[in-house]
């Protein structure tokens, strides 16, 4: 079971690491070899063949795009769920312009409660919001 101690960390890292624009915090408590998946990875990097990220130098290119691409956002943790080696956080993001959007992140943990696997869910495709990232 993925502990107190470790949710909080993960709860904290991502929802700081995400609203102070800071790669060095998203990206903590990625193992080296995270994969990541997001309905997004196809619209971020133009493949649309491309549906995941694979290692921790890809992904932190990945974000660190996003990052600036997207500005201006904000996000909140409204909820989470732990599992046995797992959590999922379920939250709130806003742009700029204050239109909210709500999203649920899956992680799985190694036994170091590095996140090894992260996938991205949403109630609404990526080309709804696509005016929000820029290039």
């Amino acid at each position: 079971m993925v502990d107190d101690a470790t949710t909080k960390v993960l709860q904290e890292h991502w929802e700081a690491g995400w609203n102070g624009y800071d790669l060095e915090t998203i990206m903590a408590p990625m193992a080296e070899d995270v994969v990541f998946s997001s309905p997004f990875v196809a619209t971020l990097t133009g493949d649309p063949a491309k549906t995941a990220i694979e290692g921790s130098a890809a992904l932190r290119s990945y974000v660190a795009d996003s990052l600036r691409r997207v500005p201006g956002m904000t996000y909140t943790v409204d909820a989470t769920y732990v599992g046995t080696d797992s959590i999922i956080l379920v939250y709130t993001f806003r742009f700029a312009d204050g239109t909210e959007r709500s999203g649920s992140d899956w992680m799985r943990v190694d036994g170091m409660n590095k996140i090894v696997e992260w996938r991205c869910h949403y109630p609404f495709v990526p080309d709804e919001v696509r005016r929000f990232i820029t290039d």
